[in-house]
């Protein structure tokens, strides 16, 4: 769409106030507001006005024509044109990502994220777009929030149309969504941390791969020119694709603004266009690309999400393979299982005809590393990647025993893992522990008898105890879903439902709190870590039985103290 049209209606009422103001000086004044002051038309047009008036010597009007505004209500993404103005739907939003930018020596916030349109549906109903919001509705655009944006336009771009929420839009919340968007920072973050989300980010990083490629048109019309290849930093590694030109060579170390990080598989991947500013960092103790190219030999426990080209080794737990439908249709079969290591488990999912036992050792190599269900779990594409050891890289593992001791405090500074056993001792009970509904389909717990991806459902009754756990130095939150909790209270799900209908919630909580806090624990489970913090999915917790004096003792050890 060109200026022209796009700015058309502003145009109209700024040439009834000011008869003699040129059209093309008016279209660049609106277009100077929306790129350089990221401030879109309906909001430039008092200003514009005013200043065209000063110009011609005019005396500056406070009332004017405001152009007519048709209201077009729509349910779905599919019924908008690439020029719709004050459009009123309904959507899911999926992400809300603020960032703050220079413009002209002054900071401006803008915000990115997706959106999804007929959010009372199942997600495979729905279409997922970008958006940008011109006007700091942050408070009103959690993630996972449904939402109905009034006076919003339509936006496209590359054949790609977005939605923008303008500074004049109107966002009313129709159900609540997650935590509070993310603090605003401009600051590089390491390949690792952009690796664990999705959204707009900053990085410094190396070129150590890049190459030209073609993508084919959805509708076969043509071809798009791009390029892919990898970044790393001495936290890992993680591939690119350019929608636009790389005129920097492998090797160099660069400084990537406002990239945006897409998943396909659950893999991490950054997508850079023409918004996104690339320019030569200077950095003399940076890792060279010799460095940052050879693969990586890593443990279990030091694995994180986005990593590549990694050398592993791994004893078999189990092993299946699972038949789908992809969305081309295509039949695929994919093949995964859990894995260990001495420093814990994950899982490996496979790509490739391979059908290993329980207690095969399997070497890895160019590995990479993806999220599943919060945990970093080991990927092979080819066959060539994963070979069977005859000889034992360490004494067989008894999966049933297979625990690994971690303090609470390294796994609260560390990254995601499984197969861990910490102590702490339990300081809080939250309000909301006891029986909730669950999604029929996807286990989420019911908010107001509704499912941020299902809507409204009648749900599946379910146990759950919500704690919190603390060493003296770190703390963390504790989950006990139905099997662990029945186990440690000695009381079913149907017991409970009895006390709570006796005591009511209050009072069946405020019993818990007697029976638990203040205690010490032992917990064996896993360990999910991200922005919001730490929380431990316990698998199974009892009484620490440690007297005092071996604590004691345990510690003074630990810290080589001489009494």
């Amino acid at each position: 769409m060109s200026d022209d049209d796009k700015y058309s209606a502003q145009v109209t009422v700024v040439k009834q106030e000011c008869k003699e103001a040129d059209e093309a000086e008016i279209i660049e004044e609106f277009r100077r507001y929306e790129e350089e002051f990221l401030i879109p038309p309906e909001d430039a047009l008092r200003s514009v006005i005013r200043k065209f008036q000063a110009a011609s010597g005019q005396e500056q009007s406070t009332t004017f024509a405001q152009p007519a505004r048709v209201e077009k209500k729509v349910d779905r993404f599919a019924d908008l044109g690439s020029d719709d103005k004050n459009v009123t739907l309904e959507v899911s939003v999926v992400t809300y990502t603020p960032r703050i930018q220079m413009v002209r020596g002054e900071e401006k916030q803008i915000a990115f994220g997706w959106i999804e349109d007929n959010p009372w549906e199942p997600s495979d109903k729905r279409e997922r777009w970008d958006f940008k919001d011109w006007g700091d509705h942050g408070a009103n655009l959690a993630p996972s929030s449904i939402v109905r944006l009034e006076g919003v336009s339509v936006n496209e771009w590359n054949d790609k149309r977005s939605i923008n929420i303008n500074r004049s839009s109107r966002v009313t919340i129709l159900r609540e969504g997650g935590p509070a968007v993310p603090a605003i920072s401009d600051e590089p973050v390491t390949i690792e941390k952009a690796s664990e989300k999705e959204g707009f980010v900053n990085v410094v990083a190396r070129i150590i791969a890049s190459k030209p490629d073609v993508i084919v048109k959805r509708d076969g019309s043509g071809t798009i020119d791009i390029v892919r290849g990898r970044l790393a930093d001495s936290t890992g590694s993680i591939g690119f694709l350019s929608w636009v030109p790389i005129e920097h060579e492998v090797g160099s170390l660069v400084k990537i603004d406002s990239a945006m990080v897409k998943k396909f598989r659950e893999t991490p991947e950054i997508n850079i266009n023409d918004r996104t500013m690339i320019e030569i960092f200077h950095d003399k103790s940076f890792a060279s690309t010799e460095v940052l190219s050879e693969p990586t030999t890593v443990k279990i426990a030091d694995l994180r999400n986005g990593m590549r080209d990694i050398i592993t080794t791994v004893q078999v737990e189990s092993w299946q393979s699972r038949t789908f439908t992809n969305a081309e249709g295509e039949e695929r079969i994919v093949r995964s299982g859990d894995v260990m290591d001495p420093t814990g488990r994950c899982r490996l999912t496979a790509w490739c005809e391979i059908e290993p036992k329980p207690g095969d050792f399997l070497h890895l190599t160019n590995a990479r590393v993806q999220y599943w269900q919060g945990s970093p779990d080991l990927v092979i594409d080819k066959l060539d990647q994963i070979s069977n050891l005859e000889d034992k890289p360490w004494e067989s593992i008894d999966p049933a025993n297979h625990w690994v001791d971690v303090e609470l405090t390294e796994l609260v500074s560390g990254g995601s893992r499984r197969g861990i056993t910490t102590a702490g001792t339990i300081v809080a009970v939250r309000s909301d522990s006891g029986i909730i509904q669950r999604c029929p389909e996807c286990r989420r717990v019911l908010r107001e008898d509704a499912c941020a991806e299902h809507g409204v459902q009648r749900g599946n009754e379910d146990l759950r105890l919500r704690l919190v756990l603390d060493n003296g130095v770190s703390n963390a939150s504790l989950l006990l879903a139905r099997a662990p909790a029945e186990s440690y209270l000695g009381i079913d799900l149907e017991t409970v439902k009895t006390e709570i209908a006796k005591e009511g919630p209050e009072g069946f909580v405020a019993d818990l709190r007697k029976k638990l806090l203040a205690r010490n624990v032992v917990i064996n489970g896993r360990a999910l870590v991200d922005e919001q913090g730490a929380m431990i999915m316990a698998e199974d917790m009892t009484f620490d039985s440690t007297s005092a004096e071996d604590a004691a003792k345990s510690v003074m050890e630990k810290w080589g103290v001489v009494m």
